[in-house]
């Protein structure tokens, strides 16, 4: 089969038909970062690099990733500033042995920015802390048992003093992630926990009793050292829901304004109940 040049030429009809349907994706330009970061990525996945490794020399860095040691140094800055290396003087540039201070501030900024709700954070925590619980019934050790137990006690002698009383709590339950054994549920909760004990602060003065919810986490922690995983699961739920409530309480007494501001809850999100309490504007009569 042969062919022309006239068969590959489309005349003006052809492509005024097409332009308007055919829709090109903008070709996206790929920075500097994003290649060095892409790079030293596949120096990982070779084995290369490891976490908490020492980079290469910038000379021979830049001769491995095929780029100039000022664009180099721009792309090392700015992935610095993410947290994903640490410069340390005189020493050299390391991988971050642990992202889960970068993941927290990256997951702060998506509740500034409203990416992402605050009461989404309860439903959340109701999926994860409750199977976290669950998993620290069966594989706490006798140093996690007596984590919980110190952030207990931390509880009980910070009933006068907010700013303790909700870190010694918030260690508690960062104990029971911790005695879970799953790394991944530890990341996402302790990513979380910057942006809950704001929530926390906020709540704290609504707790009807904080001896009885002393009382509540220390029964969550019995049912934890008797390796009673499905009660435990049961008792930390119990404990979220209430906390949800409370919260849910708060921006609801707030006010419109401060709704409209909050990340956390929006109409469809409040309970039935408080919808039918508003009134529905009249309508004006036509003069």
């Amino acid at each position: 089969m042969s062919y022309c040049l006239t068969d590959f030429v489309m005349n003006d009809k052809f492509l005024s038909n097409s332009e308007a349907t055919l829709e090109i994706s903008p070709i996206e330009r790929e920075t500097v970062m994003d290649m060095v970061a892409r790079r030293i990525e596949g120096l990982v996945r070779s084995g290369h690099l490891g976490r908490g490794s020492r980079l290469p020399s910038e000379p021979k860095l830049a001769e491995m990733l095929k780029v100039s040691r000022a664009s180099l140094r721009e792309a090392l800055k700015g992935m610095m500033f993410l947290g994903l290396l640490k410069a340390r003087p005189g020493d050299g540039t390391y991988l971050q042995p642990s992202l889960t201070s970068m993941v927290r501030r990256h997951f702060e900024w998506m509740l500034l920015l409203e990416e992402i709700k605050y009461l989404e954070l309860y439903e959340l925590r109701q999926i994860l802390e409750p199977a976290a619980t669950a998993l620290a019934a069966r594989r706490a050790t006798h140093d996690d048992h007596e984590q919980m137990r110190t952030a207990l006690m931390g509880m009980r002698a910070a009933t006068h003093d907010p700013n303790l009383f909700v870190r010694a709590e918030m260690e508690f339950h960062d104990a029971i992630v911790q005695a879970s054994k799953n790394a991944a549920i530890q990341t996402t909760m302790r990513m979380m926990y910057g942006a809950l004990a704001e929530g926390r602060h906020r709540v704290l003065p609504m707790v009807a009793s904080l001896d009885k919810h002393c009382a509540n986490h220390e029964r969550i922690y019995k049912l934890i050292a008797s390796r009673d995983a499905t009660a435990a699961r049961r008792a930390i739920a119990e404990d979220l829901n209430y906390a949800e409530s409370l919260l849910r309480k708060d921006l609801e007494s707030s006010g419109p304004a401060t709704r409209d501001s909050d990340p956390g809850l929006d109409l469809h999100d409040r309970p039935a109940a408080s919808q039918k309490n508003e009134k529905t504007p009249k309508p004006r009569k036509k003069k």
